[in-house]
């Protein structure tokens, strides 16, 4: 009785550590998609912002200050969705921007103000997908990590305990029959 129920519990020791195994690999293999994805858009970004800081800087010192009271109406809101990716929760953000943009004088304004506004405008769907792949890389990250503790709990810890055990109780019913088996030759020898 014993030994069947060791036999079944490291049959599926052993069958839950390869779909662990298999999921590590999964979540390893997407990590390391959306890390070159997220490098991608840093890379590429980088420029870019510098760029509109630059501008935005240079906007501001050479504009007059009464065109930054205007007040813009356009509001950005990020749709915050989740997908399951191997188990793990990942977010997608869908941006959308609505209203009017700031609308100013242009003899009142540096003509760095519109280029900076517009490459903000084109950045900024960009900036999303970075955020959103960083958080990605996050959260898969804490789950490799915590997948890996149990891949490395059921291989070198449970399964060779549970095989320990399945020894030991097949030993010791081998050494039962054995003894049984000789106790026997020696009533049937003795009569």
């Amino acid at each position: 009785m014993q030994l069947l129920r060791l036999r079944k519990q490291t049959a599926l020791a052993r069958r839950g550590h390869k779909l662990l195994k298999d999921k590590l690999d999964g979540l390893v293999q997407r990590f390391y998609s959306i890390k070159n994805s997220y490098f991608g858009l840093h890379k590429k970004l980088e420029p870019e912002l510098v760029d509109i800081f630059t501008k935005s800087v240079f906007a501001y010192a050479l504009s007059n200050p009464v065109v930054f009271k205007n007040k813009s109406t356009a509001s950005a809101r990020i749709n915050i969705k989740t997908q399951s990716i191997m188990g793990v929760e990942i977010p997608s953000y869908e941006l959308r921007v609505s209203g009017e943009p700031l609308k100013f004088s242009k003899i009142l304004a540096s003509e760095d103000l519109p280029e900076a506004l517009n490459a903000f405008n084109n950045a900024l769907p960009s900036l999303i997908k970075l955020a959103e792949a960083g958080r990605s890389l996050n959260f898969i990250a804490k789950q490799i990590i915590e997948t890996r503790r149990r891949v490395n709990a059921l291989e070198y810890i449970l399964i060779p305990e549970l095989e320990d055990n399945l020894k030991f109780v097949t030993m010791k019913l081998d050494e039962l029959e054995r003894s049984s088996h000789v106790s026997i030759l020696k009533r049937k020898g003795g009569k």
